[in-house]
């Protein structure tokens, strides 16, 4: 598994890779979104404040060349319905193109001053 962060700031748009703490090293997917989010987010912050991140995580078999496939990606956050943390997941080819770059986590905090494609 990649050892590694990609975190992106919206407000002014950056990008920076980190080592991913020894604590989350063995977590992925669903279990990882709601790691960050309880570690990370003020569980007092309004959902659609800025302060509010969007966790994305490729699953554990993501990138496997065992399971080519089958991979998935979380995205986790606070709820505006529940303010609890709430995370969907996606099938598709993007959790093997982060997989292939070497990043398995991905973080964005603050927000957009206007609309932005990742």
């Amino acid at each position: 598994m990649a050892k590694q962060i990609l975190r992106i700031n919206m407000t002014n748009l950056s990008a920076t890779y980190e080592p991913v703490p020894e604590k989350w090293a063995k977590w992925a997917g669903r279990g990882l979104t709601s790691a960050v989010l309880v570690d990370e987010v003020d569980p007092t912050c309004h959902p659609l404040g800025p302060n509010n991140k969007l966790v994305m995580a490729p699953g554990w078999v993501s990138g496997s060349p065992a399971a080519p496939s089958s991979g998935r990606t979380s995205f986790g956050a606070k709820s505006p319905l529940t303010g609890g943390i709430k995370e969907a997941n996606s099938g598709g080819l993007s959790s093997q193109k982060n997989c292939q770059i070497g990043s398995r986590r991905h973080y964005s905090r603050r927000y957009a001053r206007r609309w932005q494609i990742l």
